[in-house]
C-alpha cells in the first residue's frame, strides 16, 4: 500500500496544475479511475459542462453595481434614470446571491467547457428487502487560479474583504431606493454620496478579478485538493481489501511465449531430480511416452503427421474391487488393480445371482455395464425379498408395527399444528420434526438461534461495512463554483437522498477541524448526525479534532446543505481558520504535513465504521 503523499505528489507534481474543463484535469480523472478500477471498485465517468472561470462573472456585478451608484445621482435627466439604475443594482445583487449560493447567477452563462466526475462504488450484496446505509466520500481534484485576495499578506483579513464585497453588493440598490422615495429630497445630494461611498469598494475586488483572469497562473494544488483527493483513497485502502491480481480479468491479448528446457532451469522452476522431455516450438512432437505405450492402435491426421490417441478403439481392462455387504457401512475405496487383458464380457442370456445379506455382490463393472438386464435376468422372488428386508429394518428404525397406516395416521393429526404431539393424547406420541417452541419456551429462541448462525457464517467478515453503501466521487470543476458536486446532486439526487455525505478538503496541512457551518450567501450548518458522529470518534479514537466555522469560499458540502442532504466537510486551518497556502503559488507537495493526511484518512474510516 503506497504512503498518502505519493498520491498527493502523483496529482500536484506529475500531473501539475489542474485548472477546470481542461485537459490536465481530464488527465487527473483517468489517473482517478484506474486507481479505483486497481481496487475492485466500480467505476463511471459523470461528464458534464462547467463554466471555465467565475471571474468575470463578478466582475460583470461589480461593474453592473458601480454604473448603477453613478447613473441613479446623475441630474441630466432631472432623476428619471433613478429607478431603472435601482433595477439593474437590485437585479446584479439577487444573481450575486445565487452564484454565492450556487444557485443560478451569471456563472452559468459564461463560456463553457467539458469535465468530469469520477464516482467508485463499493456495494455489498443484500438480501431481499435488505436496505444498505450509503455513505459517500467527496473530494475535489481540480486546482485552482491565484489571486491578490489570497497573497500572504491579504488572505488573513479574507472574511472580512469578502463580507465587506458582500454587504456593499447588497447595500448599494437600497441606498439608490432611498433616493428614489420622494420624501428623501431634502438629503439630495448627500444620499447620492453616501451611494457612492458605499459602491466605491466594489472597485477592490473589480481589479483583483481582472488582474487574477489576464495574469495570474493556476496553482499545484497540493493542499487544495490534492491532499483531499489522499486521504480519500486512504479511507479506500483501509475499508475495502483490494482483490488479489489474479483475480482481476483483463481484455488483452498476450502472445504465447515458449522457453527452452534451460531458461526453466534457470528459472529454478524444475525440481530436483526432475528430467526434462522438451520439444521445441514449432517441430513434430516424438514418440508417445512410456506411460502411454498400452494405447494402440494410434492414427494421424491428414493436416499434421500427429499421432493422437483413438479412443473408440482402445479396450481397456476390467477394474475389480473388494465385495462389500449390503450392510456395511459405506468406506474410502479399496484399493483396485487393472489387468492388462480384457476381461470377456458374460452372455446375454446368462443370468445373474442377487443374493442376500451373506451372498456377495458382482464386480461393480460388471454391474454397471448389466444394469440394463437386471430385470430380466433376476430370479423370481429376490427383488421382492430384498424389498421387504428393507421394509423390515426402516419399521424397527421407526419404532411401528406391521399394521402401521402412513395414510390414516396423517388424517388422524390433521395439521401441522397437531404435529408435535407433545399435549395431545393418542398413541403416536411425539412424531418427529420441530413444530413447537424450544423445550425452555423462550419466544425469541428462533430468532436468537437464526442471529448465531449468522455470526457464525460472517465470523470473517467485517460486520462494521456488510451492511454500508460506500460512494468514493471525485469532483471537478469545483474551484469554479462546485460545478461538479452540483452535477453530482442533479443526476444522483434521488439516489443520494438520505446519504450521509463526508467531504474532504485542504487537509495537507494545519490542524484538523470539521466544518461546523458553512457557505458564502448563508451559512449552512453541518448535518447534526455526522457532527456527532465526528464527535463521538474523535472522543473514541483520541483524535484532536474540533468543530469551527468556515468563512471561506464554498466546498463541496455547500451545495449539498443547500439543498437539504446530510452533509460535513473535514478541513485543516492555520491559527485564522483559513486553509495554508490557500490558492497561492505556495501551494505545492513539499509543504504537505504526511502524517496529517494519515491521521485524515484513519479518522474518516472510523466515522465510516460507526455511521
Amino acid at each position: 500500500m503506497p504512503q498518502l503523499i505519493e498520491y498527493a505528489r502523483a496529482l500536484a507534481d506529475e500531473i501539475g496544475p489542474r485548472p477546470a474543463t481542461t485537459d490536465s484535469e481530464h488527465r487527473a480523472s483517468e489517473w482517478l479511475a484506474s486507481q479505483f478500477g486497481s481496487h475492485g471498485l466500480e467505476t463511471e465517468i459523470q461528464e458534464f459542462n462547467s463554466p471555465r472561470t467565475y471571474g468575470w462573472a463578478y466582475v460583470i456585478y461589480h461593474v453592473l453595481t458601480l454604473a448603477s451608484a453613478v447613473v441613479a445621482g446623475l441630474s441630466v435627466w432631472q432623476g428619471r434614470l433613478v429607478w431603472p439604475a435601482f433595477a439593474v443594482a437590485a437585479i446584479s445583487a439577487f444573481f450575486m446571491w445565487g452564484d454565492l449560493d450556487t444557485r443560478w447567477g451569471l456563472t452559468r452563462i459564461m463560456p463553457k467547457g467539458p469535465s468530469q466526475n469520477v464516482i467508485a462504488r463499493h456495494i455489498p450484496r443484500t438480501r431481499r428487502g435488505e436496505r444498505m446505509r450509503r455513505i459517500i466520500i467527496v473530494a475535489h481534484y481540480d486546482s485552482a487560479k491565484a489571486s491578490l485576495a489570497f497573497a500572504p499578506n491579504m488572505v488573513s483579513g479574507f472574511a472580512t474583504t469578502f463580507g465587506l464585497m458582500k454587504w456593499c453588493t447588497f447595500l448599494t440598490p437600497a441606498f439608490i431606493l432611498a433616493m428614489a422615495l420622494p420624501f428623501t429630497t431634502s438629503l439630495d445630494p448627500w444620499l447620492w454620496y453616501a451611494t457612492m461611498a458605499v459602491s466605491a469598494y466594489l472597485l477592490v475586488p473589480l481589479v483583483i478579478n481582472i488582474h487574477r483572469e489576464l495574469f495570474m497562473p493556476f496553482v499545484a494544488g497540493a493542499n487544495d485538493n490534492a491532499s483531499g483527493v489522499a486521504a480519500m483513497l486512504g479511507v479506500m485502502e483501509r475499508l475495502i481489501v483490494a482483490p488479489d491480481a489474479d483475480s482481476l480479468a483483463t481484455t488483452g491479448r498476450f502472445p504465447q511465449i515458449r522457453r527452452d528446457a534451460s531458461a526453466a532451469e534457470a528459472a529454478g522452476v524444475v525440481p530436483e531430480g526432475a528430467v526434462l522431455n522438451y520439444s521445441p516450438a514449432g517441430s513434430e512432437p516424438g514418440e508417445l511416452p512410456d506411460d502411454f505405450a498400452w494405447a494402440e492402435p494410434v492414427r494421424e491426421t491428414k493436416s499434421e503427421k500427429q499421432q493422437i490417441l483413438d479412443f473408440d478403439t482402445i479396450e481397456f481392462g476390467v477394474v475389480e474391487e473388494k465385495p462389500r455387504r449390503s450392510y456395511d457401512a459405506p468406506s474410502s475405496p479399496p484399493a483396485r488393480e487393472s489387468r492388462t487383458a480384457s476381461a470377456p464380457a458374460p452372455a446375454a442370456s446368462e443370468p445373474i445371482e442377487v443374493g442376500g445379506l451373506d451372498d456377495e455382490r458382482p464386480s461393480s463393472s460388471r454391474a454397471a455395464g448389466l444394469l440394463g438386464r437386471l430385470s430380466s435376468s433376476v430370479k423370481p422372488g429376490g427383488k421382492r425379498r430384498e424389498q421387504s428386508q428393507q421394509s423390515g429394518e426402516v419399521r424397527d428404525w421407526l419404532g411401528v408395527g406391521d399394521d402401521f397406516d402412513a395414510r390414516k395416521a396423517g388424517a388422524d393429526i390433521g395439521s401441522w399444528d397437531k404435529f408435535a404431539g407433545e399435549e395431545e393424547d393418542d398413541d403416536f406420541g411425539w412424531k418427529g420434526g420441530w413444530a413447537g417452541d424450544d423445550p425452555i419456551g423462550d419466544p425469541d429462541f428462533a430468532a436468537s438461534e437464526a442471529a448465531r448462525i449468522r455470526r457464525r457464517i460472517t465470523e470473517d467478515v467485517d460486520r462494521e461495512l456488510t451492511e454500508k453503501e460506500i460512494w468514493f466521487v471525485a469532483t471537478g470543476c469545483e474551484e469554479v463554483g462546485t460545478y461538479g458536486m452540483q452535477a453530482f446532486l442533479r443526476d444522483y439526487g434521488d439516489t443520494v437522498k438520505d446519504s450521509l455525505i463526508i467531504n474532504i478538503d485542504n487537509v495537507g496541512v494545519g490542524q484538523l477541524h470539521w466544518a461546523s457551518a458553512e457557505g458564502m450567501a448563508r451559512r449552512y450548518r453541518a448535518a447534526q448526525r455526522l457532527v456527532g458522529l465526528a464527535r463521538r470518534v474523535s472522543r473514541e479514537t483520541e483524535t484532536i479534532i474540533k468543530p469551527r466555522v468556515f468563512r471561506g469560499l464554498s466546498t463541496d458540502a455547500t451545495p449539498a446543505l443547500a439543498r437539504g442532504y446530510k452533509a460535513i466537510s473535514i478541513m485543516a486551518f492555520d491559527s485564522g481558520g483559513l486553509p495554508v497556502n490557500w490558492h497561492w503559488k505556495t501551494d505545492t507537495s513539499d509543504a504537505l504535513d504526511e502524517k496529517l493526511l494519515e491521521t485524515t484518512a484513519d479518522f474518516i474510516a472510523a466515522m465510516v465504521r460507526e455511521a
